[in-house]
């Protein structure tokens, strides 16, 4: 008769044990990746963004904005531009463009806080349940709680809004990308309006901060 090869049950078991093992350590660390990805990708589109507003404000000629903000569902901004000279028809503080409102309706005539000159370019939103958030702590915030900045027209620098009728230069900006507040990208506008990158943690591909 032939013996028959096969596993005993102790050892499926300590096999068994053994997957378990890995898996406890593997799971969460593929997870962790994920996340830092997702953070290293939105701070990129967030980089890409301020490029983009700065250019914006170059090509349209006009002064472009760009306001975050958040909620307990998401954090959120939008680039948007309005005329630089108004005259008469300034748009006041109260009637900023809302990112809350989402893609294509930031700045919609339907919102009543709706700044009806303005003209959204985009509207970025990251939701809080990803792990990610993006904000811009520890800036001047505009009549309506929001920190904004703005990129001047001519020289594409760097512009505070305290309001949407003027426009006053200053020396940087930040806004944060962020898993939490020990693991973070920070971006820094200068006064030129050109953004630098640097972290809070290790293992996110930027220099510290």
């Amino acid at each position: 008769m032939r013996r028959q090869h096969a596993f005993t049950l102790i050892e499926l078991l300590v096999a068994v044990a053994v997957v378990a093992i890995v898996l406890t350590i593997a799971v969460p660390s593929f997870f962790d990746y994920l996340l830092v990805q997702r953070l290293k990708s939105i701070n990129a589109q967030l980089v890409t963004d301020f490029n983009f507003a700065r250019s914006e404000a170059v090509t349209r000629n006009t002064i472009s904005r760009v306001v975050f903000d958040d909620n307990a569902t998401l954090t959120c901004y939008t680039i948007f531009t309005n005329p630089v000279n108004p005259s008469a028809l300034q748009v006041p503080v109260s009637q900023r463009c809302d990112c809350k409102l989402g893609p294509g309706l930031a700045c919609s005539t339907s919102n009543a806080n709706a700044a009806l000159l303005s003209t959204e370019i985009r509207t970025v939103q990251v939701l809080r349940s990803s792990g990610v958030t993006v904000l811009a702590p520890g800036n001047a915030t505009t009549g309506t709680g929001s920190p904004a900045v703005g990129f001047n027209n001519v020289t594409g620098g760097l512009l505070g809004i305290p309001n949407d009728q003027g426009a006053i230069a200053v020396n940087a900006f930040t806004a944060e990308t962020a898993i939490s507040s020990t693991r973070l990208l920070r971006t820094v506008l200068g006064r030129a309006g050109r953004p630098t990158v640097c972290s809070v943690g290790s293992s996110l591909g930027a220099s510290a901060c």
